[in-house]
This record gives structure tokens, C-alpha cells and sequence, in this order.
């Protein structure tokens, strides 16, 4: 499992405005097939449906205290306890923060909560059918044996770590880093059975850290992909840390991007190459590294985007080179008066060098890091790094990203458009 070092990063402080209910009396919500009874209207905030606390809390099995004093909510359930405080966006769940899109209210003196957030935390699954503005929310879980069913545990004669089904006839997942520089691989499926056949490598895109292996077996139980992502969704990781096969973890999504998604679930080394799952038991990611805050995945649509040509047998991997090449998707997003800007991790690499220039043909300069001292960055989640843009004058930014001393090419100049 790669270990993800963050360097200097800024933290944004998040402005919450007032939002005005808007009214959702056309909405029906069902609980296991049949409809939920609210004691009063769902409303909708900030595109998140709210109903009732006791109405959903009680029908999930959630025990809850109000607290006047506080205007807060206490609900626990075998091992969640959740803290919500009115008109609040950070709730506590089992002692972690987590940040909602919107906030338990009160509406005319009844106590509305995010049906999405305290279902999922409940054990259920939750879906919108816009084509009946409906609510659905069942109870019935993916077993774990559905989950583990489509994990294997991953053994070469360097590392071990995990690998994700893809399809029935053979194909599996993993990190890059899990069978590089391997020359065998040998694995374990969820029923305790042993492969030790050939495996061919038909797909890689190393600087993402995705492998794609094709082993010479079948009827195999493939995972089920889902591209969307929700913030805030219960997810359960699935891998081996440590070597302990079928360990699974729970948590959310803390946030996502494009390149990468952050959840609070735990994994450790071993867990590379494991699976991401929602609530639903569809793949959403891969795990692949860790820092001492949060989890990090691939996203299953970048797995599912790596061509598969190759046919690269797992012995030559000894003799493979691998050279990372320029920082992708690099943007920013303005905020505060600072810019902040992001790109999609580039594997392996050790520091990355951002430079600057106030004219978009002029001379750039390695952007200096006041936290670090220097001129070295690193990659961080949700921003790399920001800067102030209180001149009130276009920057251009470009970054490169250095590797045993041997830099890469640089981006294509972004120019940061102040508002």
C-alpha cells in the first residue's frame, strides 16, 4: 500500500448560507415497499431530501434523544453514534467530522433530518426514481459474502496486496505497485481456492497505479461498477491488510474528483488493489493509498477507461520501465481570494515543481513553498496548494513532477481567470 505525504496545503474555511425550503409534497417515500408515514412533509434543500428526525430514525432502529438545550440530536444504533445539531453542516459520526451538503432544520417546530445521510448510516439503501419522484429505501444489505465473493487476495514473490474480479472469464484489477518488478503472482479466491497459473498483464497505465491481469480462469464472480459518486455515502472497502484475507471496512465518501476519492474507511498495507463499494455493493473504486487523515481510491471509470492491448506476461515485469510523464488534469477553482489548484497524482514520484509567471509569455519561476522552505511540493486532497489572488491580475501556473532526481515535461500553462 502506498503511503500518501501531504505537503503544504490550505485549508478553506466553508461559508454555509441560509437556504429556503422548498416545498416537497409531491414526493413519496417507501420504506421495504411500503410507504413511510412522515409526520409532516419532506422538503428539499440544497437538491438533498429532508423528512422528519423520528419518522426515518425510528423506522431504521435508531435509538434518538433530542437535546433541547443544545438543539442537538443523539441517535445511535448497534456500533454508529451520530450528533447532529441544528442548522450544523459538521455532524460526528463515532467520533470522526463529517461535513454534509445540508444540515438537520427545524420547520415549523419539527425537526427535519437528511434521509440519505442517517438511511445509509442506518444499514439501508437508499435510491430516487425521478421518474415518480420517489424516495426507495430498503433495508436488505449486500452480504458480505457478495462483496468478498469478487476480491481476490494477491501474492508475488515482492509484495502481496489485493486484486478486484472484473469479469467472469479472468480479468482482475490491482495497483500498479502490487506487480511491479514481480515475476510470479499467486492468488486466493473468497471460497479459499488457490491459482497459480500463467497471468498475463493486457492493460496498465502505471502513472494512475492501475494494472489489469488476465488469469486463465472462469466462472468467476465479477464486481459491479458504478461511475456516479455521492459524498457522504456509506461505502465498505474490501481487501487484505496486513495479509488478512476478506477484511472489510466501513466508512463515507469524504469527497471526490475526477482523479481520486477520499473515504474515512480504514485499510493498511495489503489493501492495495481492493475494492471501494457504495452502499449497494457496486464497485466505485480501487483502494490504493492511505495518509494519517483518510483513505484514497481510483476511480472505477478510470479503471474501466486503461485499454487492454498488451499481453505482457507477469515475468517480464522484472525488465519493465516505468517513467512517469507531465502531471494530468491540472485546474483550480477560486475561493476566499485564493486559487486553488489540484492534478491527478502522478505515481512514484517524489515532489512535484509548480512554476509561475504574471504574463502568459513570460519568464516562469519555481513557485517558492513558504511552509516547506524551498521550491519541492507535493500532491494533497482536495488542493495541492493555493495562492492569493488579491493583485487582482492573471497568473499562469504549470507544474512538472520530478523522480529519482529526472523531471518531467511540464503541463500546458493554465491561466488562472480572476472573477
Amino acid at each position: 500500500m502506498k503511503r500518501i505525504f501531504r505537503g503544504f496545503i490550505l485549508f478553506l474555511i466553508l461559508c454555509f448560507s441560509t437556504m429556503v425550503p422548498a416545498s416537497a409534497e409531491n414526493i413519496a417515500v417507501t420504506f421495504n415497499g411500503y410507504p413511510l408515514p412522515l409526520s409532516a412533509p419532506a422538503i428539499i434543500q440544497n437538491d438533498r431530501v429532508l423528512v422528519p428526525m423520528r419518522s426515518i430514525m425510528e423506522a431504521l432502529g435508531y435509538s434518538v434523544i433530542w437535546h433541547q438545550d443544545s438543539q442537538s440530536i443523539e441517535a445511535s444504533k448497534e456500533d454508529t453514534l451520530l450528533f447532529l445539531t441544528i442548522d450544523n453542516p459538521i455532524v460526528t459520526v463515532n467520533e470522526q467530522q463529517v461535513t454534509l451538503d445540508v444540515a438537520a432544520t427545524l420547520v415549523e417546530n419539527t425537526t427535519m433530518v437528511p434521509l440519505r445521510f442517517v438511511a445509509e448510516y442506518g444499514g439501508a439503501m437508499v435510491e430516487w426514481e425521478a421518474e415518480t419522484s420517489s424516495v426507495i429505501i430498503t433495508t436488505s444489505q449486500v452480504s458480505q459474502g457478495d462483496l468478498t465473493d469478487s476480491v481476490v487476495y494477491l501474492q508475488t514473490n515482492k509484495m502481496q496486496g489485493s486484486g478486484i474480479i472484473l469479469s467472469a472469464d479472468g480479468l482482475i484489477a490491482t495497483n500498479f505497485h502490487v506487480i511491479e518488478n514481480a515475476t510470479m503472482v499467486q492468488m486466493v479466491f473468497a471460497d479459499g481456492s488457490i491459482y497459480q497459473g500463467t497471468a498475463t498483464i493486457v492493460g496498465l497505465s502505471p502513472q494512475q497505479d492501475i494494472a489489469i491481469l488476465q488469469i486463465d480462469k472462469e466462472d468467476l464472480i465479477p464486481a459491479s461498477p458504478e461511475t456516479s459518486l455521492v459524498k457522504g455515502e456509506a461505502v465498505t472497502t474490501v481487501g487484505a491488510p496486513n495479509g488478512n484475507r476478506n477484511t472489510l471496512s466501513q466508512g463515507i465518501v469524504n469527497d471526490f474528483n475526477q482523479d481520486i476519492i477520499s473515504t474515512n474507511a480504514s485499510i493498511d498495507h495489503g489493501s492495495s488493489g481492493g475494492a471501494l463499494f457504495n452502499s449497494k455493493g457496486k464497485l466505485i473504486g480501487m483502494t490504493s493509498s492511505f495518509s494519517d487523515e483518510e483513505s484514497f481510491a481510483v476511480p472505477v471509470k478510470e479503471i474501466m477507461k486503461v485499454s487492454k492491448n498488451l499481453s505482457i506476461p507477469i515475468r517480464q515485469m522484472t525488465t519493465y520501465s516505468y517513467s512517469p510523464s507531465t502531471p494530468q488534469n491540472l485546474r483550480y477553482w477560486l475561493e476566499n481570494n485564493y486559487a486553488y489548484l489540484t492534478w491527478a497524482p502522478v505515481y512514484d514520484v517524489d515532489y512535484y515543481y509548480v512554476y509561475i509567471s504574471y504574463t502568459k509569455n513570460g519568464t516562469f519561476t519555481k513557485l517558492k513553498n513558504k511552509v516547506l522552505g524551498g521550491e519541492i511540493w507535493y500532491w494533497g486532497f482536495p488542493q495541492c496548494f493555493g495562492i492569493a489572488t488579491i493583485s487582482n491580475r492573471p497568473v499562469y501556473i504549470k507544474v512538472s513532477a520530478v523522480r529519482n532526481g529526472i523531471e518531467t515535461a511540464t503541463t500546458d500553462v493554465l491561466e488562472i481567470v480572476l472573477e
